[in-house]
């Protein structure tokens, strides 16, 4: 027996399409190189590290959204984009078809029903939210003990357990009102469910541990809609990446106040190349030859090495353009950054080069020393381009174009 479509698949609305036309490309090895809130803004497929190739997915799944169309017809292109760009993928045909193309409707269905019910006067007449089960033949067990539950739309649990909670996960969320709740024989709304405390789940390839709620997946204890309307980005910036670099979004707001800049968070002059190399690496865990991957604010996995200051003969450059003695608070930027911008340029060799800038304002004896560092990230993977104080504010502001990923919360 054919499994039927799922509810969302016949329900393209303008919010879901919203949520999708604002995904940004972006590149990833594994299923997790991306966490949480950043599957917000990025669109990614495991495996698929050139652009090209997430672009035709992209394409391909547009039309679910704005027509409705189904896995069959995905399934069509999935197989033409996969012969034209010759991808080896993990998995068989049919269930990686049918991640791609549930995943990302389901996320978009899930986080434009969650723009409709925080709407201000739906929210006033249905003040409460019902976790609904799916009618999967094989239902997880704490996911099937919440059905039925009736919360408060402003209960923190819907931050972490707003369906969908894991890979395929069919659970939705609908609206009450108070009437409503009547109806079904209640006085009030439940106690959101106590299920224990987090579970730690290893990777088994990195290695690396994340504590999740019971019953939710690795990597899906998020809200994809307060995601989207709260979290990462002010909602009036939710536009989709700019064509061409230099564009700046209408309505910016100001930078957050700087910095204070701790004495020891500047290192002395004077000191070897190596010396300043290390204590940068260092505020990462790393060190010279010992690469390392960091998790930065918006969930995004970067690679950080002393690639980032070697020159083209291959020798450790730290104190180009006087920068040496500000290397911590180069590793500041990109550790507690208050912004990180997405941003297309085209290099001289003609390649069409996506470029990740993360931005942090500092204090300084002379007044407000923006401090910017730039990442660069090919569409063959990540490459570090430099860190630098700018001169002065308008030279930082110049810098904030493109697609604004992250903002620290206020």
């Amino acid at each position: 027996m054919a499994t039927p479509e799922p509810e969302w698949a016949s329900l393209p609305f303008d919010e879901a399409i919203d949520y999708w036309q604002q995904k940004v490309r972006l590149p990833t090895a594994r299923w997790n190189d991306l966490q949480h809130g950043a599957h917000v803004r990025g669109f990614s497929v495991a495996g698929a590290m050139v652009d090209d190739l997430l672009a035709d997915f992209q394409a391909a799944l547009t039309p679910a959204f704005e027509d409705g169309t189904t896995l069959a017809a995905f399934r069509k292109d999935f197989d033409k984009i996969v012969e034209a760009h010759g991808w080896e993928y993990n998995g068989g045909r049919n269930w990686r078809s049918r991640v791609i193309y549930q995943t990302n409707l389901s996320t978009a269905y899930s986080a434009g029903r969650y723009a409709q019910m925080t709407d201000k006067d739906v929210l006033k007449h249905r003040p409460f939210w019902r976790y609904n089960h799916s009618d999967a033949l094989h239902p997880r067990r704490l996911h099937l003990s919440w059905d039925g539950k009736v919360l408060d739309a402003t209960n923190p649990w819907w931050a972490t357990h707003y369906p969908p909670n894991d890979w395929g996960c069919g659970c939705y969320v609908t609206a009450l009102s108070q009437r409503q709740l009547e109806r079904m024989g209640m006085t009030g709304p439940d106690k959101a469910p106590d299920d224990g405390p987090p579970v730690t789940w290893q990777d088994k390839v990195t290695g690396e541990k994340w504590l999740v709620p019971p019953g939710i997946g690795p990597g899906w204890a998020y809200n994809p809609g307060q995601s989207w309307l709260h979290g990462t980005m002010p909602k009036e910036l939710a536009k989709p990446l700019p064509a061409s670099a230099g564009v700046r979004p209408d309505n910016l707001p100001p930078l957050p106040p700087p910095h204070a800049v701790p004495e020891d968070r500047t290192l002395p002059a004077g000191q070897p190349d190596e010396a300043y190399v290390t204590a940068f690496l260092d505020q990462f865990g790393g060190a010279i030859g010992l690469p390392v991957v960091f998790r930065d604010a918006s969930g995004t996995r970067v690679v950080i090495s002393d690639d980032l200051f070697r020159m083209r003969d291959g020798t450790l450059k730290a104190s180009k353009r006087g920068r040496a003695t500000g290397l911590l608070l180069l590793a500041d930027a990109i550790r507690d950054p208050d912004e990180i911008w997405l941003d297309w340029f085209q290099a001289k060799s003609g390649d069409v080069i996506l470029r990740r800038r993360y931005i942090r304002v500092i204090s300084g004896t002379d007044g407000e020393a923006p401090l910017l560092s730039v990442f660069e990230w090919s569409g063959v993977g990540w490459s570090g381009v430099t860190g630098f104080p700018a001169a002065n504010t308008n030279y930082l502001e110049g810098q904030r174009t493109g697609a604004l990923i992250y903002r620290r919360p206020n």
